[in-house]
């Protein structure tokens, strides 16, 4: 067969005249459907709460899987399984697996899957197909509803969602898990060992900074008055006054039934610092981020250098590698046999097809982004160079997201 996009005439017809795009089963009910907007934090999962609230686990995060998913992207490759395969005669293969992944846009989905099997220990989305049993789109689905059913076999017989039994077959799902540690295909969140240490710096950060701030300026003042001859309700009152007035750090009039005592406080900021900078270690460590891709200065620049090249092929080659097996299994083998029934060229069941397509990540050059990496600091040029003074410029060139930005200035 020559080297056609043409995907054959039944195809063609049975697209015209049942086109159209199948509903989802999972349904959407008011904005509780999904936590995106929802503020309550201590009521959110445990793990998904530090990524909506610590901004240096999202910027982790966000980091990790932007370089895994999103910096050099990937291609798909026809590789024969038989020797008298000629890859040119099957060039509709690859064009029609392309098609779906751009109609699907896999790019995204792909990111969102590392994002919450990080965050989860799991992702999901619904494959929702066209009248043609083609893919239209994928349905991101809540991790925290999505449970593998498994049988006494350790085989996966569908998912249940929102509580509901059998509510997907295992091919209405594409699913990816982090750390399969067993079988029952449900994975660890990577949040999970920092907990603690997220609500400790949470604490430390939102909590405790202000109380201390507002001490280095104005100091605690004690005072003791004398009540006596006031009744109970107008002692409290007199009472809750003066220390209202005292907390805000306003002068006071008093006089001798007043007896006021100035303790001066002085926080240890040199080791409340030094905690903070061991809590963020912590969490950096955990993610195995280097620094300086989180905006953090480079202290060696040798060394910055073999950290990155570290980063890269080891946590970004591993998530690589994992998603890369997953598409193939699940995404790509599957409308390999789609596209080859509709062109006439089914493959007998229990049989290899004549071509496997296979899942290229676009190599990470560790050189281009430390080179990237060193620009940008000469042109930020400690906020004098070039684009000093415009940090969303700096954020564009590193290929960061620009929403992290905005958050950090709020």
């Amino acid at each position: 067969m020559s080297n056609s996009s043409w995907h054959g005439l039944v195809p063609a017809l049975r697209r015209f005249f049942l086109g159209g795009v199948r509903p989802p089963k999972a349904k959407r009910f008011g904005e509780t459907s999904t936590p995106t907007t929802s503020t309550y934090y201590e009521g959110m999962d445990a793990d998904y709460r530090w990524f909506r609230q610590d901004e240096l686990v999202r910027k982790c995060l966000v980091t990790n899987t932007y370089f895994a998913t999103m910096t050099a992207g990937f291609e798909t490759v026809l590789e024969p399984t038989q020797e008298d395969v000629d890859v040119d005669d099957y060039a509709f293969l690859k064009e029609g697996i392309d098609a779906i992944n751009k109609r699907v846009n896999l790019d995204l989905t792909l990111f969102i899957a590392q994002l919450k099997r990080s965050i989860y220990g799991k992702a999901g989305f619904e494959i929702i197909l066209d009248q043609a049993r083609a893919p239209a789109w994928l349905l991101s689905l809540q991790s925290t509803k999505l449970k593998p059913t498994i049988d006494e076999n350790w085989q996966l017989t569908g998912y249940r969602y929102e509580g509901r039994e059998g509510f997907y077959q295992p091919d209405e799902v594409l699913y990816f898990v982090n750390l399969p540690l067993e079988a029952d295909h449900e994975g660890l969140s990577d949040v999970e060992p920092i907990r603690d240490v997220c609500r400790a710096r949470h604490e430390l950060l939102r909590e405790n900074f202000p109380e201390i701030v507002r001490t280095i300026w104005a100091p605690y003042v004690i005072l003791k008055a004398d009540t006596a001859g006031l009744s109970q309700e107008e002692a409290d009152r007199v009472i809750d006054g003066l220390a209202e007035v005292a907390r805000a750090g306003k002068s006071i009039a008093i006089n001798e039934s007043v007896e006021p005592t100035v303790v001066d406080l002085t926080p240890d900021i040199r080791g409340l610092n030094e905690l903070l900078d061991k809590l963020e270690g912590a969490i950096t460590a955990n993610f195995g981020t280097p620094r300086f891709l989180l905006g953090k200065p480079v202290e060696n620049r040798a060394t910055a250098y073999a950290e990155l090249e570290a980063y890269v092929q080891g946590p970004i080659t591993h998530i690589q590698r994992y998603l890369k097996r997953e598409l193939e299994r699940q995404w790509y083998d599957r409308w390999t046999l789609k596209i080859l029934e509709d062109e006439d060229r089914a493959v007998p069941e229990g049989e290899q097809p004549p071509l496997h397509v296979k899942h290229r990540w676009n190599p990470v050059r560790v050189t281009d982004v430390y080179e990237m990496a060193k620009a940008v600091a000469v042109m930020w040029g400690t906020g004098q160079g070039a684009i000093g003074g415009r940090l969303e410029k700096a954020w564009e060139m590193m290929g960061w997201d620009p929403s992290e930005l905005e958050e950090e200035t709020e």
